[in-house]
């Protein structure tokens, strides 16, 4: 079900980002010979387009997101002052804690509606070793770097 609501954000979302920019070549181009925008297209074209973004919708959402193993000694909840600093460094805020699990969530919701279309929690499950965190690719690995550095400074010390 995440998955299909996920599509249909980027679907919606890239619908919009398509329509702004053919709106903006359409209207910044001479267009005399042209009725509406749609007359910049080849016949037959649109059905193409929308075969894509459908296409596009459906699998950026299976290569966008992501879970990774963090490989730790002993209880993460044991750097949870490091790990919440270093998710307040990047804007993040907690959201949810339990015993073996963190979520964390853009503090700015603009931002978060803009570039992240809402889905820009962060989960860390501890419950087991390895730890497992989850959201999207990019946020995923860049956090994921930054508590295995926390946790190797710490078995340096």
């Amino acid at each position: 079900m995440k998955h299909l609501i996920r599509s249909v954000k980027y679907f919606i979302y890239i619908a919009i980002i398509f329509c702004i920019i053919v709106a903006i070549i359409y209207y910044l181009s001479d267009h005399s010979n042209t009725n509406s925008p749609l007359d910049l297209f080849k016949e037959g074209s649109w059905w193409k387009m929308l075969l894509f973004f459908v296409a596009f919708s459906a699998v950026y959402p299976l290569v966008g997101y992501q879970k990774k193993e963090l490989y730790h000694n002993g209880n993460l909840k044991d750097y949870r002052q490091q790990i919440l600093e270093l998710f307040e460094n990047a804007r993040y805020q907690l959201v949810d804690e339990g015993n073996d699990y963190f979520k964390f969530r853009l503090k700015n919701r603009v931002t978060a509606v803009l570039t992240k279309m809402s889905e820009d929690e962060i989960t860390i499950d501890f419950s087991e070793n390895p730890a497992i965190i989850s959201g999207l690719r990019k946020d995923v690995l860049r956090f994921a770097r930054g508590i295995d550095y926390i946790l190797s400074v710490e078995k340096e010390q």
